[in-house]
């Protein structure tokens, strides 16, 4: 005959493995009753580290752990607001009406319990959007809160990016980010946060298990440290970090983080464990390079970012003709380190070809690569000023020819140059490119840049995308060709599924969080738009284009103070008249304000006349749009169509053309855009 505690226990551990069971299940269906409705709330998970053990060898002290917990739980729970759903075992499941209140119950929480009879509490919280039924919640947000309290230790209380960013402002909040995460059935990773306020423990990121996707075949190359006597060769140490980059990038199988990313740690004196943990990779190689005339030296070490050990540490004393032997000996070697992880057929496999045998011209495209990886207008033109020297010394070596057809493209978007130049020069140097090397990667990611922007071959850049992706195993940029195609032609949640994708393998990409920030804007999702935009802006803090869709992301949220706060920043920071021009202009038109918007307008007409050949038919038609004039919107809506300019592309589903959507000269504008994917 059991006794009364007897029959508790087994009740608990009935209830203890349902639960379990449950939150293994990939997908649960759930029919929701017709009382059922959605909210926005903050999900609360905890769990008493090591209960089961702690059962076993002293029942009466668990029990009373067990009580403890959930006497300060409901106490705090009142006191905050709090709901509780459901007690499991040794764990609860709560919901709160915001995220503020939810980490300050939190916070009481695990202080309490470091005092007095001690409870091993782990906390993990989410906000989210959730389907509640009574006394019970669903949904993908129920999901990864359950997810990120499992990530948890004893003292901690964690929080996904989305929670850290409604209480970034709270001073009396302190936050920790302890990087990127892939959960177990959860698509994106997901940042995941620590409160880090007085008696709340912060994990160290090898403490944090979870329920994670197995991630063993990670690696971030970091750029090497020049150590010539000649500061000016810091082109051939960088060069040489990212050709070994491009070669592990053909290794399937292999995680490895975008270049933006991994150089942008250069002249960072940090432990290769905190970069591993921003970076979301288990391995870093890191080196450095010494060229003295025809000999250079290599020295490279790969390193663990769990607790920093060296797997290995090399040095290769070469001429300068065996350049490509060494890249291809030093990504071998970590293929092969990594093997246990990796397919057979990978092993011993050839990742370096050499593309040139002249070596001058080989220095010529390096320095080439460093000025066109500044990304700044005179360093497209230095780059161009490269490229085509290496062209000259050795006509048939492709590489330069591809990233000359890129560089146009960045004249022609950055108003350097008329797009129909840019773009027919572009081809020229994609299909000298192509006939050289088929399967350079380069040259098709710069084609279908000139299809999106120029050549409007939607047809095409579907066929293009296809081969891009044979050709490629995991670089973050193939993305962007794919998720435009889908920001252009109206799959906007693809777009930015595409987007996301991307910065699992380039974090730090201003292009990649700016993109998806600005479709996130176009679908209503706001306060998730603005995370990603202010993302890219800490990453290039005088970026011209971030300023202004922060600026149209509170626009579109009729946060008008603020939109004009970013928009005054565009000159006032930048120098770019126009486009504050355009921008407040339209930020005074919503407000009714017309005098001052018909003042932006002028300024912006007689910019246009200085402008040349490169038009501002796109400001112009956007602030006739917003005061009102249609008629003069459509005649530089159709010009900008006549001469394929710039965002017209976009104008299916850019909100900016709101206003002009039910006009049939719109319908009509989208049907020469798109064609057949109207």
């Amino acid at each position: 005959m059991l006794t009364a505690k007897q029959w508790a226990f087994l009740f608990y551990d009935l209830e203890y493995h349902i639960f379990s069971l449950i939150s293994k299940v990939e997908t649960v269906n759930v029919k929701v009753s017709k009382l059922a409705k959605r909210q926005l709330a903050a999900i609360m998970f905890t769990d008493i580290v090591g209960y089961t053990s702690m059962m076993h060898e002293n029942e009466n002290a668990a029990a009373e752990v067990r009580q403890r917990h959930r006497d300060v739980f409901e106490k705090e729970h009142n006191k905050f607001n709090g709901e509780i759903l459901q007690y499991y075992g040794d764990g609860t499941l709560s919901v709160l009406k915001s995220a503020v209140e939810a980490v300050e119950c939190s916070i009481a929480m695990q202080q309490e319990f470091q005092t007095g009879q001690i409870v091993p509490l782990r906390i993990g919280l989410h906000l989210g959007d959730i389907v509640f039924d009574e006394n019970d919640v669903y949904g993908d947000a129920v999901n990864l809160a359950s997810r990120i309290e499992t990530l948890g230790i004893t003292g901690c209380v964690l929080i996904s990016e989305r929670v850290n960013y409604v209480i970034k402002n709270h001073s009396s909040i302190d936050t920790q980010s302890l990087g990127y995460f892939e959960f177990k059935n959860i698509k994106d990773p997901v940042e995941v946060f620590s409160i880090s306020n007085k008696g709340i423990k912060v994990p160290k990121r090898f403490e944090l298990k979870g329920k994670l996707k197995e991630n063993k075949k990670s690696v971030a190359v970091l750029p090497f440290v020049n150590m010539s006597s000649d500061p000016e060769n810091e082109y051939f140490s960088d060069g040489i970090a990212e050709e070994i980059l491009n070669a592990l990038v053909k290794v399937e199988g292999l995680q490895v983080t975008a270049r933006t990313s991994s150089f942008s740690f250069k002249g960072k004196n940090m432990d290769v464990r905190e970069i591993g943990r921003q970076l979301n990779v288990i391995h870093i190689l890191e080196g450095s390079v010494r060229k003295s005339g025809n000999r250079v030296r290599i020295t490279v070490q790969l390193v663990s970012c769990i607790d920093g050990y060296h797997f290995f540490s090399e040095t290769y004393d070469r001429n300068l003709e065996d350049i490509f032997a060494v890249q291809d000996e030093i990504a071998q070697k970590i293929t092969n380190r990594l093997r246990e992880h990796l397919s057979e057929d990978q092993y011993q496999k050839s990742l370096v070809t050499a593309s040139t045998s002249n070596m001058e011209a080989y220095n010529s495209y390096l320095k080439g690569i460093y000025h066109y990886n500044r990304w700044q207008i005179d360093g497209i033109q230095k780059a161009i000023d490269h490229f085509k020297k290496a062209i000259q010394l050795q006509p048939d070596f492709a590489e330069p020819y591809a990233f000359m057809a890129i560089c146009f493209i960045m004249m022609g978007f950055s108003l350097q140059i008329p797009w129909k130049e840019a773009a027919e020069r572009s081809n020229y140097y994609v299909s000298k490119a192509i006939i050289l090397k088929p399967d350079l990667i380069e040259a098709y990611f710069a084609q279908a840049t000139s299809k999106i922007v120029y050549d409007w071959d939607w047809k095409g850049l579907e066929k293009l995308i296809k081969k891009m992706k044979a050709l490629d195993l995991g670089r973050a940029d193939i993305v962007i060709p794919y998720a435009a195609l889908h920001q252009i032609t109206g799959d906007l949640e693809t777009a930015i599924e595409e987007y996301k994708k991307g910065l699992k393998y380039d974090p730090f990409s201003v292009n990649l969080n700016m993109y998806c920030g600005i479709i996130l804007a176009w679908t209503k999702k706001y306060e998730e738009a603005i995370s990603y935009l202010e993302r890219a802006l800490e990453i290039t803090p005088k970026n011209r284009s971030v300023f202004e869709y922060l600026g149209w992301t509170y626009l579109l949220k009729e946060e008008f103070s603020k939109a004009e706060e970013y928009f005054q920043k565009i000159e006032d920071e930048l120098g770019y008249q126009f486009t504050r021009s355009t921008s407040l202009g339209i930020c005074y038109a919503m407000q009714g304000k017309e005098i001052q918007a018909r003042e932006c307008l002028e300024k912006v007409l007689a910019l246009n006349e200085q402008a040349g050949e490169v038009s501002l038919a796109n400001d112009l038609a956007l602030l006739y749009t917003w005061l009102g004039d249609f008629d003069k919107a459509f005649e530089y809506l159709d010009n900008m169509v006549e001469h394929k300019i710039g965002e017209i592309i976009f104008v299916k589903n850019d909100p900016k053309w709101g206003q002009l959507r039910n006009d049939e000269r719109f319908k009509k504008i989208i049907k020469k855009v798109l064609g057949e994917y109207v």
